[in-house]
């Protein structure tokens, strides 16, 4: 088996359908996959019949099912997935992405051609080189074909200050800066193509959103960490990956379609940001950082509750970092 598809559903059963389907054909479609591809579907306990509606509408294809009987989180039902996927290459994709053409088997072809190379993965000199790809991601586009953020740089108090103070969306120098979410102008700016290793872009994380993952990094680093219910875990993870040397990339040629929060609130997605910058700074850094953490996302949560008061005024975002600003 060359290619698993791990899918995580909860009560999106229409997206999670569209999902499967343009995954299941664009897989099929292409020549070097079509036999070789898993669909290992794991649904946290839905109440809208989606396991039932699974297994009636793709019962013929190579589609496994997991149903189970409570929420376990997005880490914890990967991780399920995960332990028995048969695939060289696993593919962490959420329940309301679409598939654009080609895209499975051009991240599967860019892993091939990029054999992981021990000997110069820990050189410094090597540093910009990809020679150890373990992580890849797609270019993620939103519903209407334009760009969507992707990825950041590994947490570093710098990168997180440029990002907490908007520093890093400024024009001219916030390309030049660190920043734990590359958001924006900074997007835009950033999305070229490197210079040493083909077409990849670089890049300390990437999105759970659509990850491809190389066996050799599950085999070497372990699951995800299951302790996280859901936000951050795909920037830990790309933290331990780092650990070991493992490049992490985006492949422009690659392209999904994220309709975004549509498996979970904004209000939600806000908050997992917040508190996993904490919980992976435990995780992973010094703990004489972690009041210097604090006050950094103290200042971020202000300046937007000023943004969202003043600049584009919006009560609901307002209140959503008025109360984090009360928990941290």
């Amino acid at each position: 088996m060359t290619l698993t598809i791990i899918i995580v559903s909860y009560n999106t059963k229409d997206l999670t359908l569209q999902t499967i389907e343009t995954a299941w054909k664009d897989a099929q479609s292409s020549p070097s996959i079509a036999k070789k591809t898993e669909i290992i579907i794991v649904d946290n306990n839905s109440k809208d019949g989606t396991v039932t509606t699974i297994k009636n509408t793709f019962e013929s294809k190579n589609i496994k099912v997991i149903a189970n009987k409570h929420n376990k989180g997005f880490a914890s039902a990967n991780n399920q997935g995960i332990k028995i996927a048969k695939g060289k290459y696993i593919i962490l994709l959420n329940s309301d992405t679409i598939v654009q053409k080609g895209s499975l088997a051009t991240l599967v072809n860019t892993f091939e051609r990029f054999p992981l190379r021990d000997s110069t993965s820990t050189l410094v000199s090597q540093q910009d080189r990809i020679d150890k790809l373990g992580i890849l991601a797609p270019t993620l586009l939103n519903p209407d074909g334009t760009l969507q953020p992707q990825g950041g740089d590994l947490p570093t108090l710098f990168a997180l200050f440029n990002h907490m103070s908007f520093l890093d969306d400024l024009p001219i120098i916030g390309k030049f800066l660190p920043s734990t979410q590359h958001t924006g102008f900074r997007q835009n700016e950033k999305l070229k193509y490197h210079t040493h290793d083909t077409r990849l872009i670089k890049r300390g994380w990437v999105g759970g959103t659509a990850m491809m993952i190389r066996k050799e990094v599950i085999q070497e680093i372990g699951l995800l960490d299951d302790a996280i219910f859901m936000y951050g875990e795909d920037t830990e993870y790309c933290m331990r990956a780092s650990h070991h040397h493992f490049d992490v990339a985006i492949d422009p040629e690659a392209k999904i379609t994220h309709f975004g929060q549509a498996s979970s609130s904004s209000a939600n997605a806000i908050r997992g940001e917040f508190k996993s910058y904490l919980y992976n700074w435990s995780k992973h850094k010094p703990l004489w950082q972690i009041p210097l953490v604090k006050m950094i996302l103290k200042m971020g949560m202000i300046l937007r509750v000023i943004a969202f008061t003043t600049l584009r005024p919006d009560g609901k975002r307002r209140a959503i970092y008025q109360d984090l600003l009360s928990q941290i």
